[in-house]
């Protein structure tokens, strides 16, 4: 096995075509296709398939994608660590993040990642929480945030996050129904989660795992929810119900703020998420990517224990 035959293989996966792949690497097709035979030879399984998206890998292409992605990345941070042994930490950092901790995060992040490490570049990602785990998985992101469910005592429930992700848990955000102050008016602090069943509500769409998590609460209190609509955009969820169509079941750090909302606590109900960092296990992190990491974690404790991070708590 070869180290070009591992580059050529993972652009191929990444640009869904030999002939790009070829192009890309400046390299001639032919020459290409016969180092991709050779390396399923070698390894006694079809890596490659063709398909109506192009070509793809295989479950076993798959697999060996991960891995031959972590092999490339171990070379690329060998060089700069030697290269750069002694300096500050330098080079890029890819960190996801979900929408509404991305509207409450990033400010911070970014500007003590600018005074800490100036020759830091971060890269983020901002996107849902299934979609940042795909690319961490693939290697295409050093690091994200994720959401998990809890369970009624605050324990991590099993979740659909992979059993190949380094997982640490950050804080612990309460989930409140949202409603439009003015079509409202005056709202107690708290309402029943039977009364807010019947509540019409704009969610966002199954997949979500907030959704899951509203859904799995609901069942849990004998209720059905009444969803009026589904959106997967937080700031479109927001915009809607601040112009009095239905109410909708999210963080009070969602993107635009509660200003013109009224915030309830649904009793009855366990409505709570949990944030994690997260990476994958067989992806190795660069210098630069271990301080990020641990100036993530220092920046959410902060904006916690300041109460600028609403409906958050800290995960001791």
């Amino acid at each position: 096995m070869e180290f070009r035959q591992l580059k050529y293989f993972v652009r191929i996966v990444e640009l869904g075509s030999v002939s790009r792949a070829a192009a890309d690497l400046y390299t001639a097709q032919p020459a290409l296709s016969q180092q991709i035979a050779k390396l399923e030879d070698e390894l006694k399984v079809k890596l490659l398939a063709r398909s109506a998206r192009g070509v793809v890998a295989t479950d076993a292409g798959e697999v060996f994608y991960r891995h031959a992605r972590a092999m490339l990345r171990q070379a690329e941070l060998m060089k700069n660590d030697v290269q750069h042994a002694g300096e500050h930490p330098q080079g890029t950092v890819s960190v996801g993040l979900p929408t509404s901790a991305a509207t409450t995060l990033a400010p911070r992040l970014l500007a003590a990642a600018a005074t800490q490490y100036p020759d830091i570049q971060l890269r983020i990602t901002e996107s849902l929480s299934g979609h940042l785990q795909e690319l961490v998985v693939n290697g295409r992101i050093e690091m994200s945030l994720l959401f998990e469910r809890v369970d009624g005592a605050g324990a991590v429930r099993e979740t659909r996050l992979g059993a190949h992700l380094e997982v640490s848990p950050l804080l612990t955000e309460n989930l409140f129904l949202l409603s439009s102050q003015a079509a409202e008016g005056a709202a107690p602090e708290e309402i029943s989660v039977e009364a807010a069943a019947r509540r019409p509500l704009i969610l966002p769409g199954k997949s979500n795992i907030t959704r899951q998590i509203i859904d799995e609460a609901f069942e849990a209190a004998g209720q059905r929810p009444v969803v009026l609509a589904e959106l997967d955009s937080l700031a479109t969820i927001r915009a809607v119900v601040a112009s009095g169509v239905g109410s909708t079941i999210l963080s009070p750090s969602i993107p635009g703020g509660t200003e013109g909302l009224t915030v309830q606590r649904i009793a009855g109900a366990a409505l709570q998420r949990r944030l994690s960092l997260c990476t994958f296990d067989i992806m190795p992190l660069s210098t630069a990517a271990r301080r990020i990491m641990e100036l993530i974690r220092e920046t959410a404790a902060a904006l916690v224990a300041e109460g600028a991070w609403p409906g958050a708590s800290r995960f001791d």
